[in-house]
């Protein structure tokens, strides 16, 4: 059974640009010409530049586990490639693989100062493990290279308080505006990094700090809320997802988790229902919203609808073990043995991926 508001990915602050380097890209600068290599080695060149084309373009289609592998298997053709290195880390970036990013490029990074890219990346991983005296350094080089970002200074001031430096960062603050919006700012990203080490209260204190500052701040009242319910505080998470829809009318996860709350402790499944379609309005490719209405049709002994929004959830791309699950059921209730044992099968397949 799945939560009933969603698992809050790790936020930061600095959000990192995953363009990934191309084929004609790939090779590092300083190479022999052509006519002096060796058949092997430009062999094995094209064929990394090659598959790092194809990593590039599973990239680009979301296709993230096609990507990796294509990724590593260029690395084997041309293990000192630095481009190719950063785009598997990326990879393992945009899946939340943190410890993967900073052990691939560790020690690659000392080479390549210049990129943005990995220092961007390598900087993020180590505040979300909470590495943040290895986060600093990061974080004052990228600081250097943008010293108009000021969330990107506010970010950097958090990993001093973080490190036990509190008078650096006081430094920092003290050359940013001391606006509430600011000031606000500032907590919300202790807020997440406390959440990133699951440190739960103290992040609630940062969120709640923070909208004593600045109510309106967009999407904190939805973090504030994803919290709430892992203390099992459901009414103040309830109340906490509807501020958010009012701050922010678009915000399709805070209405998902509305429908989860009326459909899981409400006992009001038309509210539900009537969230859950929100959330599809505002996202199609919302799996959590189609899931919802999924379960009230099979609650409501309407199998052959909760189908054909599964249908709909997988055409807008969404998959995962749950809905299996939910079909499996469907079947059963249909009498169709055979395909609810296959949907059962592929529940427990991606189940044991994810494990």
């Amino acid at each position: 059974m799945s939560s009933w508001a969603l698992t809050l990915p790790p936020f930061f602050s600095l959000c990192l640009s995953l363009c990934l380097a191309h084929a004609d890209f790939a090779q590092q600068p300083g190479n022999a010409s052509p006519a002096s290599e060796s058949r092997a080695s430009s062999l094995r060149q094209n064929a990394a530049a090659a598959l790092n084309s194809l990593g590039v373009l599973h990239f680009e289609r979301q296709e993230f586990d096609k990507a990796m592998a294509a990724f590593q298997d260029a690395l084997k053709y041309d293990p000192e490639n630095y481009n190719i290195r950063t785009n598997l880390a990326m990879v393992f970036y945009q899946r939340h693989q943190f410890g993967k990013v900073i052990e691939t490029l560790g020690s690659a990074s000392e080479q390549e100062q210049t990129d943005r890219r990995a220092l961007t990346a390598l900087a993020v991983s180590c505040f979300a493990l909470g590495k943040f005296s290895q986060a600093a350094p990061l974080y004052e080089k990228l600081v250097g290279a943008m010293p108009d970002d000021v969330v990107l200074r506010l970010t950097l001031a958090a990993v001093y308080r973080l490190s036990n430096h509190p008078d650096q960062a006081e430094n920092v603050l003290k050359q940013l505006p001391g606006d509430d919006r600011t000031q606000a700012q500032f907590h919300v990203i202790l807020a997440d990094a406390h959440r990133s080490q699951l440190h739960v209260k103290e992040a609630i204190g940062e969120y709640e700090e923070a909208l004593a500052l600045n109510p309106t701040l967009p999407e904190v009242n939805y973090r504030l809320g994803v919290l709430y319910s892992d203390l099992r505080l459901y009414e103040q998470a309830r109340e906490a997802f509807e501020r958010e829809l009012r701050i922010s009318p678009s915000g399709a996860d805070a209405a998902y988790s509305l429908g989860a709350y009326f459909l899981n402790y409400g006992n009001d499944t038309k509210t539900a229902a009537q969230y859950f379609e929100k959330t599809i309005q505002l996202n199609p490719g919302h799996l959590g919203g189609y899931l919802g209405l999924i379960k009230i049709q099979l609650g409501l002994g309407n199998p052959a609808e909760a189908l054909r929004l599964a249908e709909k959830a997988q055409a807008n791309g969404g998959e995962n073990d749950e809905l299996h699950y939910l079909k499996s059921r469907a079947y059963n209730l249909q009498g169709r043995k055979d395909l609810a044992e296959q949907e059962l099968k592929r529940f427990e397949e991606l189940r044991s991926i994810h494990r």
